[in-house]
């Protein structure tokens, strides 16, 4: 993340947030130090230290920022006036989706990253997975209300196994790119046989 004077301009927390979220998608968590998150953010020696002062707050505050940065591209995501009548409208839908997962392995790849690692390290250490339950409910509610208004059954568990499903679409672009699918048609292709089991 180069430090421009856009960066500068962020309050120092918020510096070392995004700093940290960089050195996780490129390091891992073993990578994660305060010291590797100041050099990242060009900040003094120290700085992030100053606003976390433990590892668990500076994985919290990625987290935090993680939430904050996600729900403010959530929020562009229409939940009410949805309707599958007809092939356009089933296609605007697919569309939408397939934005979101573009945005999640382009802008937003280093979030992607850092999001799944979090998670995977939530399974070994227990400390921040109240935290991660808590964030991914939210995400949960907005597809479900969605989901609830075109009337599918079960829009709780629907918007659950959606949101697994767009999970698992990020993690084989990521992990397996030799499998092919993480260009936008084909991160459409991916959406429209996922979303043909939840139409009614």
């Amino acid at each position: 993340m180069p430090v421009t004077s856009t960066t500068r301009n962020r309050p120092r927390r918020q510096r070392a947030a995004d700093a940290a979220i960089e050195v996780i998608a490129e390091d891992g968590l073993r990578g994660l130090t305060h010291r590797a998150v100041d050099a990242k953010a060009g900040l003094p020696v120290g700085s992030t230290s100053s606003c976390f002062r433990t590892r668990l707050a500076l994985l919290s505050g990625v987290l935090d920022r993680l939430v904050e940065l996600d729900e403010a591209w959530a929020e562009q995501i229409p939940t009410t006036g949805w309707s599958v009548a007809t092939a356009e409208d089933q296609a605007r839908i697919v569309d939408v989706y397939t934005d979101l997962l573009a945005h999640w392995l382009g802008p937003a790849r280093s979030r992607t990253l850092a999001r799944m690692e979090l998670y995977l390290d939530a399974m070994r250490r227990s400390e921040l997975s109240t935290e991660l339950e808590a964030a991914s409910r939210r995400f949960v509610v907005r597809a479900a209300a969605g989901m609830r208004e075109v009337g599918v059954t079960e829009p709780e568990e629907a918007a659950r196994v959606l949101l697994a499903g767009l999970d698992g679409i990020l993690y084989s672009a990521l992990a397996r790119p030799f499998l092919g699918g993480a260009e936008r048609a084909g991160l459409r292709r991916s959406v429209e046989v996922m979303l043909r089991g939840f139409v009614p």
